[in-house]
């Protein structure tokens, strides 16, 4: 009961029995009344509260699908940027290869020829080296695989192509790769690279 009702009640002392009874009854409806309005306000704030809560969540994770949307596609862009960075290398050119490989000391690269080299300035130059003994050639990806995780991303492939020999011969190539891309600076960059040639591979167990 509020100080309201109370004083109420205490004016009805020395009434008549019959005032007395209809005022006390009317405390009593009064403090019911405001008990329920109460418990109603009460409801109100807590359904406003949990829709705002479940709101604010929808909300994040519509932007977190979004992210995960974006950098799934920004991935693919940068495994569809490698067989450009691969075709340039085979026609002499290593430049843009130094575009979307990372330049950071813990890079690493595994050729398909056996090489394996350790942070960007043992990568880069065995890069540079290749474009300069290449005479020509063309390569694609071809079933090309991809996992998104936070800001590391994998992608795993065949690359299939012709490449011009020293000899003048075309060489058909299929080549199993594997690169681990890094978000830097908000641009996804290879930090590992692997690549092994499947010939190779099928005349190690032939013998």
């Amino acid at each position: 009961m509020n100080v309201e009702g109370a004083r109420a009640v205490g004016r009805t002392f020395g009434r008549p029995a019959a005032e007395q009874g209809l005022e006390f009854r009317r405390c009593i409806s009064n403090w019911l009344n405001g008990t329920i309005l109460l418990k109603r306000w009460a409801v109100v704030l807590v359904f406003v509260l949990l829709t705002g809560a479940a709101g604010a969540g929808g909300e994040k994770m519509a932007t977190d699908q979004e992210d995960s949307m974006d950098d799934e596609k920004a991935v693919r862009d940068a495994v569809d940027q490698w067989f450009v960075v691969l075709n340039a290398m085979l026609n002499g050119d290593p430049k843009p290869f130094a575009e979307l490989y990372s330049h950071a000391d813990d890079a690493t690269y595994m050729g398909a020829e056996g090489t394996f080299r350790i942070g960007w300035d043992a990568i880069h130059a065995d890069w540079t080296a290749q474009a300069e003994k290449s005479s020509s050639g063309t390569v694609e990806g071809h079933d090309i695989h991809i996992v998104v995780g936070g800001d590391m991303a994998m992608a795993a492939h065949y690359t299939k192509g012709a490449v011009k020999r020293p000899d003048g011969q075309i060489a058909e190539n299929l080549l199993r790769e594997t690169s681990v891309f890094r978000k830097e600076d908000g641009q996804w960059r290879i930090i590992g690279h692997h690549a092994d040639g499947l010939p190779y591979w099928e005349k190690a167990f032939d013998e």
